[in-house]
């Protein structure tokens, strides 16, 4: 199954390489870099500073509304721009709850996908790449492509590789679909109800698996762009690389329960002993 994961990345990357614009690829180590950053961030920080965030992403939504607002009324930007501010950080502050749910709901439902594609989809995978097509007229025939039509099944865009694969796989499972839909709805509606039942927990899981995933994507860019050799050796023992990632989302998930622990009430210990 690692080989399958490593061809599905694989193509992935040749993907990006053939439709990519060529100034986004110039530009992928600054890019990669600020993933890296965001991601330790969020893998040291994320949870203890979520309603810091939070408040003040609405705050300058709010200031973006006023401003819009002010330039809609004629009223003075510099008094609709602070109100539309306040109003909508107070909105982000209360609501902080419904927010980690939705990001909780994402996340769980994209970890439920991943385990369930891993299971039911990514061993299709090297059954699909081997398959040619040979089908002329309704009749099963074998026939040798065209040069054109190699050339266009080799540069087919990640949408048509998608549907292509899709199609294989609902082929050999036709109960896939379903299953896949049913699995991403209760994960999703877990995912919700946790944030909303257990903010603290379902922030901590979150940005850890978030953070933990920018890291270990970012680090992958810029090794395959600075040092290509060591990439290509993780690619050979993916395992390897399973195992720093689980390394690394497990000290973040114990780093941010220390950091987001409460502190005892000392008064109340205070009380207690008098």
């Amino acid at each position: 199954m690692a080989e399958e994961i490593a061809s599905v990345l694989e193509q992935a990357r040749l993907f990006v390489l053939q439709h990519a614009p060529a100034d986004l690829l110039k530009e992928a180590v600054p890019f990669g870099i600020i993933c890296l950053v965001a991601g330790i961030g969020l893998s040291v920080l994320g949870a203890k500073l979520s309603r810091v965030g939070i408040t003040c992403g609405f705050g300058l939504l709010g200031a973006y509304i006023g401003a819009f607002v002010a330039r809609q009324t004629g009223f003075p930007m510099l008094v609709c721009s602070p109100i539309g501010a306040v109003m909508m950080g107070v909105i982000g502050y209360q609501t902080l709850k419904l927010w980690v749910g939705m990001v909780a709901a994402l996340v769980l439902s994209t970890a439920a996908m991943g385990v369930f594609s891993y299971q039911r989809i990514l061993p299709h995978y090297g059954e699909f790449e081997q398959a040619v097509p040979s089908t002329v007229d309704g009749s099963e025939t074998f026939v040798l492509p065209s040069p054109e039509e190699h050339r266009a099944y080799l540069e087919r865009s990640p949408k048509q590789w998608a549907q292509e694969y899709w199609a294989f796989v609902t082929q050999k499972d036709a109960n896939v679909g379903s299953n896949g839909r049913a699995v991403a709805l209760t994960a999703m509606i877990t995912g919700l109800c946790l944030g909303v039942v257990a903010a603290r927990w379902a922030l901590i899981v979150s940005t850890s698996l978030i953070g933990t995933a920018l890291v270990t994507t970012a680090l992958a860019s810029l090794m395959r762009l600075s040092v290509p050799e060591s990439y290509q050796a993780f690619q050979r023992h993916p395992s390897l690389v399973g195992v720093a990632a689980g390394a690394f989302l497990v000290s973040s998930l114990v780093l941010q329960t220390l950091l987001t622990r409460k502190a005892p009430d000392t008064k109340a210990e205070s009380t207690r002993k008098s």
